[in-house]
């Protein structure tokens, strides 16, 4: 049970980081999205990249928070969020 115990931890700390990883991937393709959809004015396309960007910086935000990760990863990673939401909230999107 024990070695089952240390092998789970091992393959969800590997899982966690490997969310982490494609979640901030994600973010950046979905800035360039919108950076995309700004020049051709193509208001439905920034207005649903912009709910998703909202939506997986929320998601990474809860996984770093519960995440078993070091403080270096950490700063990281908070860093990230603290820039991409920065960069959500100064985006001014059409109604």
């Amino acid at each position: 049970m024990v070695i089952f115990n240390f092998i789970f931890r091992i393959l969800m700390r590997d899982y966690i980081h490997q969310e982490i990883i494609d979640l901030e991937k994600d973010i950046l393709q979905i800035e360039d999205n919108i950076i995309e959809f700004l020049r051709l004015n193509y208001n439905e396309g920034i207005k649903k990249s912009r709910h998703e960007l909202e939506s997986n910086l929320k998601y990474l935000s809860i996984i770093a928070n519960g995440a078993p990760i070091d403080k270096k990863e950490d700063r990281k990673i908070m860093d990230f969020l603290r820039t991409h939401y920065n960069y959500l909230q100064k985006l001014s999107v059409p109604t």
